[in-house]
């Protein structure tokens, strides 16, 4: 028997060695390493990897697509994430698939190609095959039961996957191409400055201080892009005297007007994303943004405004509506396609320098941009006259002018950007004599105290910009010759009335104002009237903005009598209102969206009643603020999830406007009220419809919801609390089947009264509370009362996160240690000195990923055993006060992030360094 089963065993190594080598063919790589630049000292980069790799690992992600320009780092991501370790241990094979830039226009020849390079990658025989149909299908048979990994890079635009035998597959198969974005961002300073030295790849060239401040500079220059970095860096490496690298930036700067070496093919890679918008409209509308002076945080309305004058978004009978409509998609296309950015506010886009320079350079090839732009170069005397003629557009703005040519040959020119030239105090009477296409006139932030007896020439001119033109104090009466001036801007100019004139603007669409007292006047309230009777006879007014700059309180008379006025525009769709920090603040109505700020609730009535928003329920979207200061914007989070909005402040009791307006809201914030005991008691049908809710600062409320007889607030969602001093409970008296059925956030802040969170029965109703946040409740010991858990251990069954933080007396989340927490992701506990025993056990805690806690919280902790198995998600920090500091006050997501991350390098090393302390 012992020989006859040696005899088996050498039969069998014989016949592994005869498969290995005849009968069967080894299967393919599971991932076959590319060459790929090292990206872990890039943290923008890195980031971006580990992002996509967590989402690969999840299964609601089938798709990814990492979007953005050419050359800022997608293929290296991508090479990177073929090459991780990870991918090849999720996946049975990984694919990558270059797709050919030649074939992108043509399906078929794309299709081909693609296919048969996944049949090399897989090693499928196809013995000369050729026919598309069976490529295709052998390739879907092969992958049918496998779980891959698809890496497209270069796509153009959607493949066809189906045509060349991809399968959908329920296997958690992934393809890295679309329906999910991430965007790769721009190094940053310190990250580019890395790399530019890395590939200079000679620390002794730049050990001489000279030519490494030219380095610094040069690489400031690229502005982010790695693959610009890289050409550049390699270009510059050659130059090894102060002398050559001072003369290479000197050419690296004039660019385009001088060939820099290694620019040209950067430039051919982004005009690739330009040649790809196809449409012309698009086109155009993006090398109009280089008229703005570089790193300008680009206003979207005056922008989408400019663009319409202009005729980009269609011809003069393009409805208004239509046109913005179309401004907006443009818009999000060349933001999609990152030739525009976000800027710093919703409504501001940005042009990143190197883009803006690549669209000057385009423009110098196109027939209708013949521009002139010299912009933020500290110029004192314009170009010479010379070179103004047969120009379009001509953008001199943020300059140092103060002076221009008398009467330039301009007959083309249909824009004329000036603004931001502060030295520049008078035009020449006859300097438009020569402009009579000129539709776009922007003078803003200059020093100009008259406006030119040749401005009554520009017959065709639509947009006038005299924003902060503060020495300019008076209109001339020939501006009615304007007769197409559709938007006029005089906001913080020295103009004190509106001009009596201005009605005989017949087309005029926008109007923007500001008014303020003349310095000495005793009787302020005299100088509001202003000649506000003339806006009721500008008819065809779409957007008006009243602002008035004052330390006075007009009266509600004054208020009254200009919403009045303002109610009688019937073509009226945005509005903007200030009248004193302190009464009036109608701040923009978007397209059929009302927003309105007014000091006391029977004014909001007034408004209604006398305009053509009568009908609240109407009104697709609205937002009113009631007794408000200008300095209080929304505190809610998440304000934009709400369509319809009231903030109502600083008042007492409740009146009809409010319980009309209530009635329809979705996001009801509540601030500063004076004698309210609790949120009934403005009606529970009143709040039937909301869904987000914060109570701030109201010094009487003693609990949210009284006894009553029907369900409360039946569609909240999210719930914020904060300061409310003598809040004792969410509730008081049985609640009634559907009252709060589906809260899924609860934040409680500064409720120095509360001792128990939910009272008896009330946590039965909240089954669906996904985010418990409690901070500074001092008197609150325990979270969940045992005699609600008391015979149902799934108490809180979809709570994904318990933050709690600065609660001195909190000694434990429940006493009964064997409740279910089956959907618990995070916990984070900071400065609750005595609370030693943890809500979960080593076994009812199955999905949780994360704690973050204080490092001496955590080892004084009894529960060695529970701790054991938990420490691996336990992020650690000795900085609880800063950690607190950082996590918990208004910085934004983007700083957050970067504190985060600091401080987890820190609970890591235990090493501080003075950068992590904020600038």
């Amino acid at each position: 028997m012992k020989k006859m089963y040696k005899t088996v065993i050498n039969l069998w190594d014989e016949g592994d060695q005869i498969r290995e080598k005849i009968l069967v063919d080894r299967p393919p790589e599971i991932v076959v390493n590319m060459r790929a630049p090292d990206i872990k000292k890039f943290e923008t980069l890195q980031k971006l990897l580990e992002q996509i790799l967590d989402l690969l690992k999840g299964n609601k992600v089938k798709g990814i697509r990492i979007q953005r320009p050419l050359g800022i780092g997608k293929t290296t991501i991508m090479l990177n994430l073929n090459n991780h370790e990870q991918v090849a241990k999720m996946f049975d094979i990984v694919i990558w698939l270059k797709v050919s830039k030649e074939g992108s226009k043509e399906n078929l020849s794309r299709n081909r190609a693609s296919a048969m390079a996944i049949v090399q990658r897989m090693e499928i025989k196809m013995e000369g095959a050729s026919n598309a149909d069976k490529v295709a299908q052998r390739i879907f048979k092969e992958l049918k039961a496998k779980k891959y990994l698809l890496l497209l890079d270069d796509v153009k635009e959607d493949l066809n996957l189906n045509e060349i035998g991809i399968p959908e597959s329920n296997n958690d198969c992934k393809i890295v191409l679309t329906t999910r974005v991430i965007k790769v961002t721009y190094l940053s300073l310190d990250e580019a400055w890395k790399m530019f030295q890395d590939v200079l790849g000679s620390p002794k060239l730049i050990a001489n201080q000279k030519i490494r401040k030219l380095a610094w500079r040069v690489c400031k220059e690229c502005s982010g892009l790695p693959l610009l970095i890289e050409k550049v860096a390699n270009t510059f490496k050659l130059k090894n005297t102060e002398y050559l690298w001072s003369d290479g930036l000197d050419s690296w700067r004039m660019w385009p007007e001088k060939e820099c070496q290694g620019i040209r093919e950067m430039y051919k890679l982004l005009k690739f994303c330009y040649d790809d918008l196809d449409d012309d409209t698009y086109k155009k509308c993006f090398l109009y943004g280089a008229l703005y002076p570089e790193d300008s945080d680009i206003n979207t309305d005056y922008l989408l405004e400019c663009w319409a004058a202009e005729d980009l978004l269609g011809n003069d009978d393009c409805a208004t509506k239509e046109s913005i409509m179309i401004g907006h998609l443009i818009l999000s296309r060349l933001k999609n396609v990152s030739l525009l950015e976000e800027g710093k506010n919703d409504n501001r886009v940005t042009m990143h320098k190197f883009i803006r320079q690549v669209a000057l350079y385009i423009s110098e090839g196109e027939p209708d941009c013949k521009y002139l732009v010299k912009t933020s170069k500290a110029l004192r005397q314009p170009p010479d006259e010379k070179s103004w003629s047969e120009k379009k557009r001509i953008s001199l703005g943020d300059n140092k002018l103060d002076w221009l040519p008398d009467s330039p040959n301009c007959s083309l020119l249909s824009t004329l950007f000036l603004q931001k030239n502060l030295a520049l105090d008078m035009i020449p009477a006859l300097f438009f004599e020569h402009m009579k296409n000129l539709r776009v006139l922007d003078l803003s932030d200059t020093g100009i105290k008259l406006l030119p007896s040749s401005l009554s020439i520009l017959i065709r001119l639509k947009i006038l910009y005299l924003n902060n033109c503060k020495h300019l104090v008076e209109l001339p009466s020939d501006i009615i010759e304007l007769v197409h001036l559709e938007a006029l801007d005089i906001q913080g100019s020295g103009v004190d009335n509106i001009p009596p004139h201005i009605e005989k603007l017949i087309c005029l669409k926008r109007l923007r104002v500001s008014f303020a007292t003349k310095s000495g006047n005793e009787n302020a309230s005299q100088e509001v009237h202003f000649n506000y009777n003339i806006i009721s006879r500008l008819s065809k007014l779409e957007e008006l903005v009243i602002d008035v700059k004052s330390p006075e309180q007009w009266s509600n008379e004054v208020v009254e009598n200009i919403i009045k006025e303002v109610a009688a525009l019937q073509e009226l769709k945005s509005l903007k209102f200030s009248f004193s920090d302190k009464v009036v603040d109608v701040i923009e109505v978007a397209p059929m969206t009302l927003r309105i700020s007014v000091p006391k609730a029977t004014i909001l009535l007034s408004f209604i009643e006398s305009s053509s928003w009568k009908d609240v329920q109407s009104i697709s979207s609205f937002e009113f603020y009631i007794g408000c200061q200008n300095s209080e914007p929304p505190q809610i989070p998440d304000f934009f999830r709400y369509d319809k909005y009231v903030k109502y402040s600083n008042s007492v009791g409740s009146n009809s406007p409010i319980l009309r307006v209530l009635a329809e809201a979705d996001g009801f914030e509540l601030v500063n009220h004076k004698d309210i005991k609790q949120l009934s008691d403005f009606g529970i049908a009143s709040m039937n419809k909301v869904q987000g809710c914060l109570i701030e600062s109201c010094d009487e409320i003693e609990t949210i919801v009284g006894a009553v007889d029907s369900a409360v607030l039946p569609n909240l969602e999210h719930l914020y609390i904060k300061n409310l001093p003598m809040l004792e409970s969410i509730c008081k008296g049985p609640m009634q089947p559907g009252s709060l059925t589906k809260l899924t956030t609860l934040h409680l802040t500064s409720c120095q009264m509360m001792v128990k969170i939910f009272p008896s029965g009330v946590i039965q109703h909240l089954n669906e509370i996904q985010y418990l946040k409690i901070e500074k409740c001092q008197e609150i010991e325990e979270i969940i009362a045992e005699s609600d858990a008391a015979g149902n251990l799934n108490v809180l069954p979809k709570l994904k996160e318990l933050i709690l933080l600065d609660m001195k007396k909190l000694s434990g989340v429940c006493t009964i240690e064997s409740l279910e927490w089956g959907s618990l992701e995070k916990v984070e506990i900071f400065k609750c000195p005595v609370l030693l025993i943890l809500p979960f056990n080593k076994d009812n805690a199955a999905k949780l990923e994360t704690i973050e806690a204080e490092k001496q919280w955590w080892e004084a902790l009894p529960c060695r055993e529970v701790k054991e198995r938990l420490k691996k998600f336990c992020t650690l920090s000795s900085l609880s006060n800063l950690k607190y500091f950082i996590g918990h006050r208004s910085h934004s997501d983007a700083a957050l992030r970067r504190w985060s991350y600091k401080l987890s390098k820190f609970s890591s090393t235990g090493s501080f360094s003075p950068s992590l302390l904020p600038k």
